[in-house]
Protein backbone atom coordinates (compact mmCIF):
# COMPACT_ATOMS: atom_id res chain seq x y z
CA UNK A 1 0.00 0.00 0.00
CA UNK A 2 3.03 2.47 0.59
CA UNK A 3 4.90 1.55 -2.60
CA UNK A 4 3.82 4.26 -5.12
CA UNK A 5 6.94 3.53 -7.87
CA UNK A 6 4.43 3.51 -10.40
CA UNK A 7 1.52 5.89 -9.03
CA UNK A 8 -1.14 4.57 -11.72
CA UNK A 9 -0.56 0.73 -11.34
CA UNK A 10 -2.57 -1.84 -9.25
CA UNK A 11 -5.57 0.26 -9.03
CA UNK A 12 -8.37 -1.28 -6.48
CA UNK A 13 -11.12 -1.23 -9.13
CA UNK A 14 -14.11 -1.16 -7.19
CA UNK A 15 -12.71 1.07 -4.65
CA UNK A 16 -14.34 4.60 -5.52
CA UNK A 17 -15.79 8.02 -3.72
CA UNK A 18 -19.28 9.40 -4.83
CA UNK A 19 -20.13 12.57 -4.85
CA UNK A 20 -23.69 12.92 -5.70
CA UNK A 21 -25.46 9.72 -7.01
CA UNK A 22 -23.81 8.98 -10.07
CA UNK A 23 -20.73 7.65 -11.06
CA UNK A 24 -18.52 7.39 -13.93
CA UNK A 25 -20.23 4.90 -16.10
CA UNK A 26 -16.90 3.07 -17.20
CA UNK A 27 -14.85 -0.16 -16.89
CA UNK A 28 -11.07 0.99 -15.89
CA UNK A 29 -8.13 -1.01 -16.77
CA UNK A 30 -6.48 -2.96 -13.85
CA UNK A 31 -3.12 -1.32 -14.95
CA UNK A 32 -2.06 1.72 -16.06
CA UNK A 33 1.23 2.86 -16.48
CA UNK A 34 2.56 5.75 -16.54
CA UNK A 35 4.81 6.03 -19.18
CA UNK A 36 2.07 5.23 -21.38
CA UNK A 37 -0.08 8.00 -23.30
CA UNK A 38 -3.54 8.70 -22.47
CA UNK A 39 -4.80 8.28 -25.94
CA UNK A 40 -8.31 8.03 -25.36
CA UNK A 41 -11.19 9.72 -23.65
CA UNK A 42 -11.82 6.30 -21.57
CA UNK A 43 -7.76 6.25 -20.78
CA UNK A 44 -8.31 9.82 -19.09
CA UNK A 45 -11.48 8.36 -17.44
CA UNK A 46 -9.51 5.39 -15.92
CA UNK A 47 -6.84 8.22 -14.68
CA UNK A 48 -9.06 9.75 -12.98
CA UNK A 49 -10.69 7.06 -11.35
CA UNK A 50 -6.87 6.44 -10.34
CA UNK A 51 -6.79 9.62 -8.71
CA UNK A 52 -10.28 8.96 -6.66
CA UNK A 53 -8.74 5.65 -6.07
CA UNK A 54 -5.49 7.06 -4.18
CA UNK A 55 -8.06 9.00 -1.91
CA UNK A 56 -9.59 5.98 -0.76
CA UNK A 57 -7.18 4.50 0.67
CA UNK A 58 -7.04 4.12 4.35
CA UNK A 59 -3.55 6.82 4.01
CA UNK A 60 -6.11 9.47 2.98
CA UNK A 61 -10.02 9.75 3.62
CA UNK A 62 -10.62 5.95 3.94
CA UNK A 63 -8.41 6.64 7.12
CA UNK A 64 -5.78 8.76 8.04
CA UNK A 65 -7.40 12.48 6.89
CA UNK A 66 -10.52 11.79 9.19
CA UNK A 67 -8.62 9.67 11.94
CA UNK A 68 -5.46 11.79 12.42
CA UNK A 69 -6.90 15.00 12.99
CA UNK A 70 -8.79 13.63 16.03
CA UNK A 71 -6.27 11.96 17.50
CA UNK A 72 -3.69 14.73 17.07
CA UNK A 73 -6.05 16.73 19.04
CA UNK A 74 -6.92 13.68 21.58
CA UNK A 75 -6.84 15.53 24.78
CA UNK A 76 -10.22 15.58 26.40
CA UNK A 77 -11.86 13.79 23.73
CA UNK A 78 -10.41 10.84 22.35
CA UNK A 79 -8.39 7.79 23.96
CA UNK A 80 -6.09 5.61 22.04
CA UNK A 81 -5.48 2.46 23.26
CA UNK A 82 -4.18 0.89 20.46
CA UNK A 83 -0.61 -1.02 20.00
CA UNK A 84 0.60 1.25 16.72
CA UNK A 85 3.39 3.26 17.52
CA UNK A 86 2.86 5.62 15.03
CA UNK A 87 -0.33 6.50 16.27
CA UNK A 88 0.33 6.35 19.58
CA UNK A 89 2.97 9.28 18.93
CA UNK A 90 0.54 11.30 17.21
CA UNK A 91 -1.68 11.05 20.13
CA UNK A 92 1.40 12.11 23.00
CA UNK A 93 2.70 14.89 20.42
CA UNK A 94 5.70 13.07 20.39
CA UNK A 95 6.40 12.27 16.36
CA UNK A 96 9.37 11.30 14.78
CA UNK A 97 10.46 12.81 10.81
CA UNK A 98 10.19 8.89 10.13
CA UNK A 99 6.95 8.09 11.26
CA UNK A 100 5.21 6.17 8.69
CA UNK A 101 1.78 7.07 8.74
CA UNK A 102 2.61 10.66 8.49
CA UNK A 103 4.85 9.48 5.21
CA UNK A 104 2.37 7.50 3.88
CA UNK A 105 -0.04 10.67 3.79
CA UNK A 106 1.81 12.85 2.19
CA UNK A 107 3.28 10.09 -0.74
CA UNK A 108 -0.39 9.35 -1.54
CA UNK A 109 -1.42 12.74 -1.11
CA UNK A 110 0.84 13.88 -3.83
CA UNK A 111 0.25 10.05 -5.70
CA UNK A 112 -3.20 12.01 -6.40
CA UNK A 113 -1.96 15.38 -6.93
CA UNK A 114 0.15 13.50 -9.58
CA UNK A 115 -2.69 11.51 -10.99
CA UNK A 116 -4.69 14.77 -11.31
CA UNK A 117 -2.03 16.50 -12.85
CA UNK A 118 -1.63 13.52 -15.66
CA UNK A 119 -5.36 13.74 -16.40
CA UNK A 120 -5.14 17.38 -16.85
CA UNK A 121 -2.08 17.42 -19.50
CA UNK A 122 -4.32 14.74 -21.15
CA UNK A 123 -7.31 16.78 -21.88
CA UNK A 124 -6.89 17.28 -25.24
CA UNK A 125 -7.87 13.78 -25.95
CA UNK A 126 -11.09 14.30 -24.93
CA UNK A 127 -13.18 15.40 -27.90
CA UNK A 128 -17.07 15.78 -26.45
CA UNK A 129 -16.83 19.33 -24.35
CA UNK A 130 -19.36 18.47 -22.01
CA UNK A 131 -17.28 15.45 -21.05
CA UNK A 132 -13.70 17.45 -20.72
CA UNK A 133 -15.43 20.17 -18.69
CA UNK A 134 -16.38 17.28 -16.22
CA UNK A 135 -13.09 15.54 -16.12
CA UNK A 136 -11.44 18.74 -15.87
CA UNK A 137 -13.42 20.08 -13.24
CA UNK A 138 -13.06 16.43 -11.26
CA UNK A 139 -9.28 16.90 -11.52
CA UNK A 140 -8.82 20.21 -10.33
CA UNK A 141 -11.31 19.57 -7.57
CA UNK A 142 -9.26 16.43 -6.38
CA UNK A 143 -5.78 18.71 -6.80
CA UNK A 144 -7.47 21.60 -4.97
CA UNK A 145 -8.93 19.38 -1.78
CA UNK A 146 -5.24 17.48 -1.38
CA UNK A 147 -3.19 20.88 -1.31
CA UNK A 148 -5.58 21.86 1.23
CA UNK A 149 -5.38 18.56 3.36
CA UNK A 150 -1.53 18.58 3.32
CA UNK A 151 -1.41 22.42 4.20
CA UNK A 152 -3.91 21.75 7.20
CA UNK A 153 -1.13 19.32 8.39
CA UNK A 154 2.41 19.93 7.28
CA UNK A 155 2.08 23.73 7.97
CA UNK A 156 1.14 26.10 10.61
CA UNK A 157 -2.21 27.32 10.52
CA UNK A 158 -3.68 30.12 8.43
CA UNK A 159 -3.99 33.47 10.35
CA UNK A 160 -6.76 35.63 9.32
CA UNK A 161 -5.01 38.85 10.73
CA UNK A 162 -1.48 37.57 9.69
CA UNK A 163 0.81 37.09 6.34
CA UNK A 164 0.89 33.35 6.36
CA UNK A 165 4.17 33.96 4.96
CA UNK A 166 5.32 30.38 6.98
CA UNK A 167 6.40 27.34 5.23
CA UNK A 168 3.64 25.20 3.70
CA UNK A 169 3.93 22.51 1.14
CA UNK A 170 4.82 22.40 -2.26
CA UNK A 171 2.42 23.61 -4.82
CA UNK A 172 2.19 20.48 -7.64
CA UNK A 173 0.59 21.54 -11.00
CA UNK A 174 2.71 19.71 -13.21
CA UNK A 175 3.01 15.55 -14.04
CA UNK A 176 5.79 13.59 -13.56
CA UNK A 177 6.57 10.06 -14.27
CA UNK A 178 6.95 8.44 -10.67
CA UNK A 179 5.76 9.54 -7.32
CA UNK A 180 9.67 9.78 -6.68
CA UNK A 181 10.01 12.65 -9.02
CA UNK A 182 6.96 14.59 -7.51
CA UNK A 183 8.68 16.33 -4.68
CA UNK A 184 11.78 15.66 -5.42
CA UNK A 185 13.16 19.32 -6.55
CA UNK A 186 11.08 21.38 -5.26
CA UNK A 187 10.89 23.99 -2.35
CA UNK A 188 7.75 24.96 0.02
CA UNK A 189 5.40 27.48 -1.05
CA UNK A 190 4.34 29.64 1.58
CA UNK A 191 0.66 28.90 3.69
CA UNK A 192 -0.96 31.73 1.60
CA UNK A 193 0.78 30.54 -1.61
CA UNK A 194 -1.06 27.40 -0.80
CA UNK A 195 -4.43 28.57 0.27
CA UNK A 196 -4.56 30.66 -3.09
CA UNK A 197 -3.76 27.98 -5.31
CA UNK A 198 -6.59 25.87 -3.41
CA UNK A 199 -9.18 28.45 -3.56
CA UNK A 200 -8.26 28.27 -7.47
CA UNK A 201 -8.43 25.41 -7.83
CA UNK A 202 -11.94 24.46 -6.51
CA UNK A 203 -13.18 27.99 -8.29
CA UNK A 204 -12.52 26.31 -11.68
CA UNK A 205 -13.82 23.61 -10.77
CA UNK A 206 -17.07 24.31 -9.92
CA UNK A 207 -17.61 26.43 -12.94
CA UNK A 208 -16.34 23.09 -14.64
CA UNK A 209 -19.35 21.27 -12.72
CA UNK A 210 -21.79 23.43 -13.44
CA UNK A 211 -23.98 21.40 -15.27
CA UNK A 212 -23.85 18.66 -12.70
CA UNK A 213 -24.41 18.16 -8.55
CA UNK A 214 -20.43 17.24 -8.11
CA UNK A 215 -20.82 20.71 -8.10
CA UNK A 216 -21.51 21.17 -4.45
CA UNK A 217 -18.67 18.84 -3.31
CA UNK A 218 -16.58 21.45 -4.89
CA UNK A 219 -18.67 24.11 -3.31
CA UNK A 220 -18.57 22.38 0.31
CA UNK A 221 -14.56 22.18 0.37
CA UNK A 222 -14.47 25.77 -0.56
CA UNK A 223 -16.80 26.52 2.17
CA UNK A 224 -14.48 24.75 4.45
CA UNK A 225 -11.62 26.63 3.04
CA UNK A 226 -12.86 30.09 3.54
CA UNK A 227 -13.72 28.84 7.00
CA UNK A 228 -10.37 28.12 7.81
CA UNK A 229 -9.21 31.07 6.07
CA UNK A 230 -11.53 33.26 8.49
CA UNK A 231 -13.47 34.45 5.13
CA UNK A 232 -16.44 34.80 6.91
CA UNK A 233 -19.24 36.01 4.31
CA UNK A 234 -17.53 34.04 1.59
CA UNK A 235 -18.08 30.72 3.33
CA UNK A 236 -21.30 31.86 4.77
CA UNK A 237 -22.73 32.46 1.05
CA UNK A 238 -21.71 29.03 -0.20
CA UNK A 239 -23.26 27.59 2.62
CA UNK A 240 -26.62 29.27 2.51
CA UNK A 241 -26.17 28.53 -1.77
CA UNK A 242 -25.73 24.63 -0.83
CA UNK A 243 -28.60 24.45 2.03
CA UNK A 244 -30.97 26.77 -0.34
CA UNK A 245 -29.98 24.94 -4.13
CA UNK A 246 -28.61 21.57 -3.58
CA UNK A 247 -30.29 18.68 -3.95
CA UNK A 248 -29.17 17.77 0.08
CA UNK A 249 -31.15 17.87 2.75
CA UNK A 250 -30.85 17.03 6.54
CA UNK A 251 -31.97 13.41 7.68
CA UNK A 252 -34.30 14.81 10.52
CA UNK A 253 -35.72 11.47 11.97
CA UNK A 254 -32.15 9.62 12.26
CA UNK A 255 -27.84 10.72 13.53
CA UNK A 256 -27.27 7.25 12.32
CA UNK A 257 -28.40 7.40 9.44
CA UNK A 258 -25.77 9.98 7.37
CA UNK A 259 -23.83 6.82 8.17
CA UNK A 260 -25.32 3.75 7.28
CA UNK A 261 -27.50 5.51 4.25
CA UNK A 262 -24.86 4.74 1.12
CA UNK A 263 -25.50 7.93 -0.65
CA UNK A 264 -27.47 9.58 1.71
CA UNK A 265 -29.80 13.18 1.14
CA UNK A 266 -27.28 14.59 3.75
CA UNK A 267 -23.81 13.51 1.91
CA UNK A 268 -22.24 15.93 -0.40
CA UNK A 269 -19.68 13.75 -0.50
CA UNK A 270 -18.82 10.09 0.20
CA UNK A 271 -15.89 7.49 0.10
CA UNK A 272 -17.74 4.44 -1.07
CA UNK A 273 -16.74 1.53 0.63
CA UNK A 274 -18.35 -2.36 0.24
CA UNK A 275 -17.37 -5.81 1.39
CA UNK A 276 -15.17 -6.01 -1.88
CA UNK A 277 -12.82 -3.19 -1.52
CA UNK A 278 -12.26 -0.77 2.18
CA UNK A 279 -9.99 1.05 3.91
CA UNK A 280 -9.43 -2.21 5.77
CA UNK A 281 -10.62 -4.70 7.96
CA UNK A 282 -8.10 -5.64 10.57
CA UNK A 283 -4.69 -2.91 10.38
CA UNK A 284 -6.56 0.03 8.31
CA UNK A 285 -9.41 2.07 8.43
CA UNK A 286 -12.23 3.74 10.77
CA UNK A 287 -14.06 1.08 11.91
CA UNK A 288 -10.97 -0.77 12.51
CA UNK A 289 -9.96 1.44 14.86
CA UNK A 290 -13.28 2.59 16.53
CA UNK A 291 -15.37 -0.16 16.15
CA UNK A 292 -15.97 -2.30 19.14
CA UNK A 293 -18.85 -5.21 18.99
CA UNK A 294 -19.22 -8.49 17.97
CA UNK A 295 -21.01 -9.81 14.31
CA UNK A 296 -23.83 -12.31 14.57
CA UNK A 297 -21.07 -15.19 15.06
CA UNK A 298 -19.40 -14.07 17.78
CA UNK A 299 -16.43 -12.49 16.38
CA UNK A 300 -15.22 -9.03 17.31
CA UNK A 301 -15.37 -6.44 15.15
CA UNK A 302 -12.70 -3.94 15.62
CA UNK A 303 -9.46 -3.61 17.19
CA UNK A 304 -11.29 -0.95 19.49
CA UNK A 305 -8.27 1.40 19.33
CA UNK A 306 -10.31 4.71 19.68
CA UNK A 307 -12.35 5.56 22.44
CA UNK A 308 -14.42 8.63 23.24
CA UNK A 309 -13.35 10.09 26.17
CA UNK A 310 -15.07 9.80 29.58
CA UNK A 311 -14.47 13.59 29.68
CA UNK A 312 -16.41 14.59 26.42
CA UNK A 313 -19.02 11.95 26.45
CA UNK A 314 -19.86 13.98 30.31
CA UNK A 315 -19.55 17.16 28.11
CA UNK A 316 -23.21 16.14 26.14
CA UNK A 317 -26.78 17.86 27.86
CA UNK A 318 -29.02 15.78 29.09
CA UNK A 319 -31.13 13.32 26.76
CA UNK A 320 -28.73 14.58 23.71
CA UNK A 321 -28.94 12.06 21.29
CA UNK A 322 -25.61 12.57 19.90
CA UNK A 323 -24.56 10.99 22.81
CA UNK A 324 -27.47 8.57 24.14
CA UNK A 325 -27.45 7.43 20.37
CA UNK A 326 -24.08 7.83 18.34
CA UNK A 327 -21.90 6.45 21.26
CA UNK A 328 -22.27 2.60 23.02
CA UNK A 329 -21.19 0.48 25.41
CA UNK A 330 -18.07 -1.53 23.58
CA UNK A 331 -18.54 -5.56 23.56
CA UNK A 332 -15.84 -6.48 21.51
CA UNK A 333 -12.09 -6.15 21.73
CA UNK A 334 -12.75 -3.50 24.51
CA UNK A 335 -15.09 -2.32 26.66
CA UNK A 336 -15.85 1.36 27.09
CA UNK A 337 -17.08 4.40 25.23
CA UNK A 338 -16.95 4.11 20.89
CA UNK A 339 -18.69 6.20 18.83
CA UNK A 340 -21.07 4.83 16.38
CA UNK A 341 -20.20 6.59 13.15
CA UNK A 342 -18.07 4.33 12.26
CA UNK A 343 -19.23 0.98 12.94
CA UNK A 344 -18.80 -1.09 9.79
CA UNK A 345 -15.96 -1.95 7.26
CA UNK A 346 -18.51 -1.89 4.49
CA UNK A 347 -20.41 1.65 5.01
CA UNK A 348 -19.59 5.10 3.01
CA UNK A 349 -17.81 7.28 4.70
CA UNK A 350 -19.32 10.89 3.93
CA UNK A 351 -16.52 13.47 3.81
CA UNK A 352 -19.06 16.49 3.70
CA UNK A 353 -22.53 16.68 5.07
CA UNK A 354 -25.06 19.38 4.74
CA UNK A 355 -24.95 19.06 8.54
CA UNK A 356 -21.51 21.21 7.78
CA UNK A 357 -23.07 23.66 6.24
CA UNK A 358 -25.59 24.51 8.81
CA UNK A 359 -23.24 24.79 11.18
CA UNK A 360 -20.84 26.88 8.59
CA UNK A 361 -23.62 29.36 7.87
CA UNK A 362 -24.62 29.80 11.52
CA UNK A 363 -21.36 30.44 12.90
CA UNK A 364 -20.68 32.88 9.88
CA UNK A 365 -23.75 35.12 10.01
CA UNK A 366 -22.84 35.41 13.98
CA UNK A 367 -19.49 36.14 13.43
CA UNK A 368 -21.11 38.79 11.02
CA UNK A 369 -24.19 39.98 12.66
CA UNK A 370 -26.06 38.74 9.49
CA UNK A 371 -29.01 36.36 9.12
CA UNK A 372 -28.62 35.11 5.43
CA UNK A 373 -30.28 32.68 5.10
CA UNK A 374 -31.59 31.81 8.57
CA UNK A 375 -30.53 33.20 11.35
CA UNK A 376 -27.68 31.61 14.20
CA UNK A 377 -30.98 30.94 16.35
CA UNK A 378 -32.47 29.07 13.38
CA UNK A 379 -29.34 26.64 12.11
CA UNK A 380 -28.48 25.78 15.44
CA UNK A 381 -31.67 25.11 17.09
CA UNK A 382 -32.70 22.67 13.32
CA UNK A 383 -30.15 20.92 15.05
CA UNK A 384 -30.55 20.58 18.33
CA UNK A 385 -34.45 19.68 17.30
CA UNK A 386 -32.66 16.82 15.45
CA UNK A 387 -30.58 15.53 18.77
CA UNK A 388 -33.65 16.00 21.20
CA UNK A 389 -33.10 19.14 22.65
CA UNK A 390 -34.45 22.51 23.28
CA UNK A 391 -34.12 25.77 21.55
CA UNK A 392 -31.30 27.91 22.74
CA UNK A 393 -29.99 31.19 22.24
CA UNK A 394 -26.86 31.17 20.40
CA UNK A 395 -23.83 32.75 21.23
CA UNK A 396 -20.33 32.02 19.35
CA UNK A 397 -18.93 29.73 22.18
CA UNK A 398 -22.43 28.11 22.20
CA UNK A 399 -22.44 27.42 18.23
CA UNK A 400 -18.82 26.15 18.12
CA UNK A 401 -19.62 23.68 20.97
CA UNK A 402 -22.65 22.64 18.96
CA UNK A 403 -20.23 22.18 15.91
CA UNK A 404 -17.83 20.05 18.04
CA UNK A 405 -21.02 17.54 19.03
CA UNK A 406 -22.62 17.67 16.24
CA UNK A 407 -19.08 16.67 13.94
CA UNK A 408 -17.23 14.96 16.53
CA UNK A 409 -14.84 12.14 15.25
CA UNK A 410 -15.45 13.16 11.64
CA UNK A 411 -12.18 15.00 11.49
CA UNK A 412 -12.55 18.54 12.50
CA UNK A 413 -11.44 18.94 15.84
CA UNK A 414 -7.79 19.90 15.42
CA UNK A 415 -8.83 21.99 12.19
CA UNK A 416 -11.23 23.62 14.27
CA UNK A 417 -9.32 24.12 17.20
CA UNK A 418 -6.22 25.84 15.32
CA UNK A 419 -8.75 28.24 13.00
CA UNK A 420 -10.36 29.16 16.88
CA UNK A 421 -7.04 29.76 18.30
CA UNK A 422 -7.98 27.39 21.31
CA UNK A 423 -5.09 25.23 23.00
CA UNK A 424 -4.72 21.97 23.08
CA UNK A 425 -4.46 20.22 26.12
CA UNK A 426 -0.97 22.34 27.36
CA UNK A 427 -0.19 23.07 23.76
CA UNK A 428 -1.42 26.67 22.23
CA UNK A 429 -3.00 26.64 18.64
CA UNK A 430 0.22 27.02 17.00
CA UNK A 431 2.37 25.22 18.46
CA UNK A 432 5.02 23.33 16.10
CA UNK A 433 4.25 19.85 18.01
CA UNK A 434 0.93 20.58 16.39
CA UNK A 435 2.31 20.27 13.02
CA UNK A 436 3.36 17.11 10.91
CA UNK A 437 7.13 16.99 10.13
CA UNK A 438 7.69 16.86 6.47
CA UNK A 439 8.94 12.74 6.04
CA UNK A 440 12.31 12.67 6.54
CA UNK A 441 12.89 10.42 3.06
CA UNK A 442 11.50 13.65 1.75
CA UNK A 443 13.69 15.68 3.50
CA UNK A 444 17.01 13.57 2.25
CA UNK A 445 16.88 13.07 -1.31
CA UNK A 446 15.35 16.66 -1.67
CA UNK A 447 17.75 19.51 -0.31
CA UNK A 448 15.12 22.79 -1.22
CA UNK A 449 12.76 21.20 1.21
CA UNK A 450 13.17 22.86 4.62
CA UNK A 451 11.91 20.90 8.08
CA UNK A 452 9.41 22.14 10.37
CA UNK A 453 10.94 23.37 13.74
CA UNK A 454 11.52 21.04 15.92
CA UNK A 455 12.06 17.80 14.08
Amino acid sequence: MKNYKNILAGFFLLLSISSCKKQLEIDPKQNIDANVALNTTADVQNALIGAYTFMATGDLYGNNLVFIPDLYASDNYLTWRGTFTTYRNISSKAIVADNADVRRTWVTAYSTINTANIVLSALNVVSNADTKNIIEGKALFIRGIMHFELVRLYGLPYDASGTNTNLGVPIITKAVKTIDNVTNSVARNTVAEVYVAVENDLKSAITKLATVDDQYAAKAFLARVYLQEGKYALARDIANDIITNSPYHLITNSLEAPFRTKNSSEGIFEIKQNEQSNAGTSNDGLATFYASYQNATGGNVGRADALVNSTFYDSFETGDKRQTEMIYEGTGARTGLFTKKWYSFYDNIPVCRVTEQYLIRAECNFRLGTSVGATPASDINTLRTRAGLGDIVPTLDIILNEREKELDYEGFRLHDYKRTKRSIGTFAYDDPKLVFPIPDREINVNKALKQNPGY
